[in-house]
């Protein structure tokens, strides 16, 4: 979203329409992780999910102009700095409470189009930076370049669940593993032409989307199965839920769901989409589509939980939530929401 990167200003608001049959589960959605949101969409898996409280009122509380495009969503060290990059090259660690930089490093790479890549803070608050290089850079909390690896293709997103094996994929369609200790490439391996979203592992696969399909890689860079339900090109990251089901969206009309052996498990008609799934620890896909629409899908069945209209403008941004299923996401008007849990919704 080409946009000023905003704090808290998300805007509570109700619904309207006939609630659905299922209701939201007593577990949180959210999984305690090292920082508060240390990679994108927060953890390796892509939850989406918070541990903490979301805000509930639309206060802006400060408001940055970068010298480039946001396109990438923002992390959360430990303490609290926000770690935000633009298209312009420049990584800025940003105090949360006066929006002010404590620090920049311009990586002297510009990158462009809407693609989603995010920082990741390591357990001990260095932070891995793709940059179009093609490279990784590894910052110091200080703002310190301390080593950096050559990638084959430009970087998306980094993610790690231990924060000693890194994996990242890359534009060109290959998933790479990188060791933090020894500061080294150990594999790369070639899934498809062309990849735009970033990879979700639960530790012992790896999984992306590259074309029009999902694959399974191992910890050990070997391909374990590649599914391609023909159903338009994919445009966002796979979803990896608690059980191993692996989630795909696509341009096409249907979201598709896969066991860890790469059987189809279920499939739900659905509008074009480049809104990631965030998929919670208790079991639901969220997804936004280009009709407006967020739906929550029940991973295990495919059903629908949960769904959620308020104006029918595109929504290309993935959803996230705070510990009580408070749910917020932007659109393509610009607008950002935050729908308390009790919203039932649909449209006005």
């Amino acid at each position: 979203m080409r946009k000023s990167l905003l704090a808290m200003a998300l805007l509570l608001v109700g619904g309207c329409a006939a609630p659905m049959a299922t209701a939201l589960p007593a577990q949180s959605p959210g999984a305690a992780t090292w920082a508060p949101w240390p990679a994108a969409l927060h953890d390796a898996r892509h939850s989406g999910s918070s541990t903490s409280d979301g805000p509930v009122k639309g206060t802006v509380r400060w408001q940055r102009n970068l010298e480039g495009a946001v396109t990438p969503g923002p992390v959360i060290g430990s303490d609290g700095t926000i770690y935000a990059s633009s298209t312009a090259g420049v990584l800025h660690a940003i105090d949360p409470v006066s929006g002010q930089d404590r620090w920049t490093y311009d990586s002297q790479y510009t990158g462009g189009g809407d693609l989603s890549v995010s920082p990741l803070i390591l357990p001990d608050g260095d932070i891995v930076w793709p940059v179009p290089g093609p490279r990784l850079l590894v910052l110091s909390p200080s703002g310190t370049l301390l080593w950096s690896v050559a990638l084959p293709g430009t970087p998306t997103s980094p993610t790690s669940v231990d924060g000693r094996r890194i994996y990242v994929g890359d534009l060109a369609g290959h998933v790479s593993a990188v060791d933090a200790g020894t500061r080294s490439l150990l594999w790369t391996v070639s899934v498809g032409r062309v990849s735009y979203g970033s990879v979700v592992t639960d530790g012992a696969r790896i999984y992306t989307t590259a074309d029009a399909g999902v694959t399974a890689v191992d910890a050990g860079g070997a391909v374990v199965w590649q599914r391609d339900p023909h159903d338009d090109i994919t445009e966002v990251s796979a979803g990896l839920a608690p059980d191993g089901t692996v989630l795909l969206g696509t341009n096409g009309s249907h979201e598709w769901a896969y066991h860890p052996d790469g059987s189809q498990a279920w499939t739900a008609p659905r509008y074009i989409t480049y809104s990631s799934p965030s998929v919670t620890a208790s079991g639901l896909a969220y997804v936004g589509d280009h009709g407006g629409t967020v739906t929550a899908f029940d991973v295990r069945t495919g059903s629908v939980v949960k769904s959620y209209r308020v104006n029918g403008q595109e929504i290309w941004s993935s959803t996230v939530l705070d510990r009580n299923y408070r749910l917020y996401y932007a659109n393509q008007a610009g607008d950002v929401y935050g729908l308390a849990r009790t919203a039932v919704c649909c449209s006005t």
